[in-house]
């Protein structure tokens, strides 16, 4: 008695996890990279040490009616990340605005990834700080939570400019959800 409820147990997980694994979509996602070389030359020198600064706030904002907005803030201790904008990076960023959801997706190559500065924020209000830079163009990414405890977010991402040794930059990183509602946008 006992091994055939054994074996009927084992029966049914081993039913259970065909039924588990065939009802599971199977997507098969094209990953693009840019045909460009990774110039390691460059990015190390664009991230060797300057005298310029970005300050920022990472945010992601929602239109709550026609006045009002609701913003929620990076919040204290998430990574925040600098890429310096290489012609390697720019060619990765044009390949993204032709992603495919589910079908088709942009991706940099390990070492392209390597060339990058973390840096955390320190406020309640988003606040980031990159500090001994170079004159040149960065794309900055990081992730904002939802609030409540609820889990997921937002990716969010910016591209700052520093013109000139020495400048301090303000940025405000943020991602904006447009409503399809035509009186909340």
């Amino acid at each position: 008695m006992k091994k055939i409820l054994f074996l009927s147990l084992i029966f049914c997980g081993l039913f259970l996890l065909a039924q588990d694994a065939y009802s599971q979509k199977i997507v098969k996602v094209d990953v693009v990279q840019p045909q460009s070389e990774f110039d390691f030359k460059l990015a190390t020198d664009m991230l060797n040490t300057g005298s310029a600064t970005i300050k920022g706030k990472i945010l992601f904002e929602t239109k709550t009616s026609v006045f009002t907005k609701d913003r929620t803030w990076g919040k204290v201790g998430n990574k925040v990340s600098l890429y310096p904008i290489t012609p390697y990076f720019n060619e990765f960023l044009e390949l993204r605005k032709k992603d495919k959801k589910d079908k088709r997706i942009a991706a940099i190559s390990r070492e392209a990834n390597s060339f990058r500065i973390e840096t955390k924020v320190y406020s309640i209000e988003g606040d980031f700080l990159f500090t001994g830079l170079k004159p040149g163009k960065y794309f900055i990414e990081g992730f904002v939570y939802f609030l409540g405890g609820g889990t997921g977010g937002y990716q969010v991402e910016g591209i700052v400019e520093i013109k000139t040794e020495g400048e301090t930059v303000e940025a405000q990183i943020k991602s904006k959800y447009e409503s399809k509602n035509p009186y909340l946008s």
